[in-house]
């Protein structure tokens, strides 16, 4: 899963040479996905009740922050940053749940958590501040769409243990994903008739 995951920035950062858009990308990618995720959904659902009103507003609204708002943003951004800069902010995103936490359940924070927080920002940072040497506005804008798609995943991670917890990860996921996968779908309808 971590060799996947990091190795998607690399893929779309070769796909870009080639022209192509974020919202392009995201469609193609998402297009031949939907049919896992549904089957996914369907076999995790097997045999449990319907989702309720409530579930279904909260599935949509997980499969828009989640996956879909988080790609996009991810994808857009890569057309300005480098894929190692990337890599390196999407991974503060176990912080930004750690500060969500804080602030939406007043979970504490340890103080070996205040740490790592602090290393992993400054490092963030170092590397940004050379990014920006290198490549000026294109650093800064791609680095604030990528940290906003670490935004939207981690509301994602907060605000889906409840619905985890009724619905089963599995069911959730491949519903989730494929409410996402119609989102990026339907972007690239009416963007690109």
């Amino acid at each position: 899963g971590a060799i996947a995951f990091s190795g998607k920035a690399i893929i779309v950062k070769l796909a870009y040479r080639y022209g192509v858009d974020a919202v392009t990308l995201l469609m193609y990618l998402m297009l031949f996905a939907l049919p896992v995720f549904v089957l996914m959904a369907w076999w995790a659902g097997r045999g449990k009740a319907a989702l309720s009103r409530k579930d279904w507003l909260g599935v949509v609204g997980l499969g828009f922050s989640g996956y879909y708002l988080a790609s996009y943003l991810d994808f857009a951004g890569l057309a300005y940053i480098p894929a190692a800069l990337e890599r390196l902010i999407l991974y503060l995103n176990p912080t930004l749940v750690v500060l969500f936490g804080w602030v939406v359940y007043r979970r504490g924070i340890t103080w070996g958590q205040f740490v790592g927080m602090l290393l992993s920002y400054g490092g963030v940072l170092l590397v940004f501040g050379h990014e920006v040497g290198n490549q000026g506005k294109d650093a800064v804008w791609g680095s604030f769409l990528v940290l906003a798609s670490a935004v939207s995943y981690a509301v994602y991670l907060v605000y889906s243990g409840e619905m985890v917890k009724r619905l089963g990860s599995l069911r959730l996921v491949g519903l989730a994903s494929s409410v996402a996968c119609l989102f990026c779908i339907g972007q690239f309808a009416l963007t690109h008739p």
